[in-house]
């Protein structure tokens, strides 16, 4: 299978976010993205993460570009469970490993897993309730906030869960952890001054951001208000 992964290139070798945060900055259950980091009955794992220690950060940027593109998709209505043959197709058909970042995705993607959808081996793949416009639709909203480069490699991601707070992850910045906008500060460190106790017009002062944004950061990594 074609990769359009490079040895040298952080995006796919470096890990970022342990799973953990991982999943919490995309705002889905910790066990969900386990079970997608993981191998699957029908196949291997449908996100790549990278080896590392437990508890460490394996999430690499493309990893997680992954995982925001498969929560668009179950949000769409394709059952998340039943893709792993639905992307040995699309790999066929977009001849490269990683079609979840794919930027057709949501124009000859969907059609591919429409179609296969429809064939023994794909039944059960979509809910019933789903047209295939609406799968595009949905998956269209997701990926515009995804952000490639000349050779379809994407290379930030806005994580659209968060707004009207811009959390942007870009593997050029900061070692790829999520800040507020390409140059603020990272949500974790904001969480962290909240964590030791400081009230939040105190940390938005602090930090040069807004009250809105210190929320976010409250909210994504410690699980409350501030």
């Amino acid at each position: 299978m074609k990769s359009n992964a490079t040895h040298d290139d952080d995006r796919f070798t470096l890990g970022i976010l342990n799973m953990a945060d991982a999943a919490r900055f995309l705002a889905i259950k910790r066990q969900t993205f386990h079970r997608w980091a993981k191998d699957y009955e029908r196949g291997d794992a449908l996100i790549h993460v990278v080896a590392a220690p437990a508890r460490k950060a394996n999430v690499s940027f493309i990893a997680l570009t992954e995982a925001y593109v498969l929560e668009a998709l179950r949000d769409a209505g394709v059952h998340i469970r039943r893709i792993r043959p639905a992307l040995d197709a699309l790999q066929k058909e977009f001849g490269r490993e990683y079609v979840l970042t794919a930027p057709n995705l949501a124009t000859d993607g969907i059609d591919v897993l429409w179609d296969f959808s429809k064939s023994r081996a794909g039944a059960g793949l979509i809910e019933a309730r789903s047209g295939q416009n609406v799968i595009r639709e949905i998956v269209q909203d997701y990926i515009q906030y995804i952000s490639w480069d000349g050779g379809d490699v994407p290379y930030q991601l806005e994580l659209r869960q968060w707004a009207p707070a811009k959390v942007v992850v870009d593997p050029r910045y900061g070692f790829g952890q999520p800040r507020f906008g390409t140059a603020g500060p990272r949500v974790a460190d904001v969480a962290a001054m909240l964590r030791a106790g400081e009230p939040g017009e105190v940390v938005a002062d602090e930090f040069g951001i807004s009250r809105e944004e210190v929320r976010t950061a409250a909210r994504v990594l410690l699980g409350r208000a501030a």
